[in-house]
């Protein structure tokens, strides 16, 4: 059997992740799997091609799948993927800026790889008291968030994996908070559900077992990635621009495991909780029936 697994393009952090099944490094039991790269959000390129069945198996953003999911779409999610921790996701502005409390973002414009960003939303609302309602969002791709916040063309800027750990190293930049220390302050979890892995629901009922054997060929292939990092950069730089310390920085950010825990299960929920209030999903339904068991 013939799969195909789509990522998001030009995230170190997923390159690396999938790298090994993409080169052949590691192989899946019982089926051969071609890994191949879709745009990033706001694109809706991903999702569509797995609800199309253009691919089988994708990662997702948690937010976007959990719309489509609820929307009818033909797909279940099957583990977690990646979880954000204190680092590797934050707000930043310029140092001489007129931003200097996460408070006077009120009325300004903010870019992010995809407009309105609910996670952000939620939390400059909560701990801020900013309201969001008077925001203006804008999008532009990760790679030129730094420049247009420099430049002036947004007063605050989402910047997330590599392009997080530039915006620190970048003298005209400061980072105002980062999604995770807000997120344990308002509601006591170490870690964000970011992306998670999603597959069609005829895969899983035509092929019994395939679950299993997907997500130890994830994992397989992130151990891969552990001992070959070095590697990993380089290639990644042949095909995007890129600085090898920021690559290397930046695959220690989240936490990776491809589980879906009784703890991961709660967070989810507490993330629809936040999901809903901000209107990026109509309603929230029991975790449960969002995975496959």
């Amino acid at each position: 059997m013939d799969l195909t697994f789509a990522h998001y393009r030009n995230r170190f952090c997923m390159f690396r992740t999938y790298y090994a099944l993409a080169v052949g490094k590691v192989r899946p039991d019982g089926f051969n799997m071609k890994v191949i790269e879709l745009p990033d959000p706001p694109s809706r390129e991903q999702e569509e091609a797995l609800i199309r069945g253009d691919v089988q198996v994708a990662n997702l953003y948690l937010p976007n799948f959990l719309q489509r999911k609820l929307a009818g779409a033909p797909i279940i999610g099957l583990c977690t993927e990646w979880k954000s921790t204190m680092k590797g996701n934050g707000m930043f502005v310029r140092k001489d800026g007129p931003v200097k409390e996460p408070a006077d973002l009120q009325g300004r414009t903010i870019g992010s790889h995809q407009g309105p960003h609910a996670i952000h939303r939620y939390l400059l609302r909560h701990q801020f008291g900013v309201d969001d309602s008077k925001l203006c969002w804008v999008s532009h791709p990760q790679e030129q968030l730094l420049t247009a916040l420099k430049r002036g063309e947004v007063d605050g800027a989402v910047l997330l994996d590599q392009f997080f750990f530039r915006g620190e190293q970048d003298g005209e930049a400061r980072c105002l908070y980062t999604d995770g220390e807000i997120w344990q302050t308002l509601r006591g979890f170490p870690e964000i559900i970011k992306h998670m892995v999603a597959a069609r629901e005829d895969l899983l009922r035509d092929h019994l077992g395939i679950k299993d054997k997907l997500l130890q060929a994830f994992r397989a292939s992130f151990a891969w990635s552990e001992a070959h990092l070095q590697e990993i950069a380089d290639e990644f730089i042949k095909r995007y621009p890129g600085d090898k310390e920021a690559l290397l920085a930046s695959a220690r950010y989240p936490r990776i495991e491809f589980t879906f825990t009784e703890a991961e299960q709660k967070l989810a929920d507490a993330e629809m909780d936040m999901m809903v209030e901000v209107g990026w999903i109509p309603r929230k339904a029991p975790v449960a029936s969002l995975f496959a068991g």
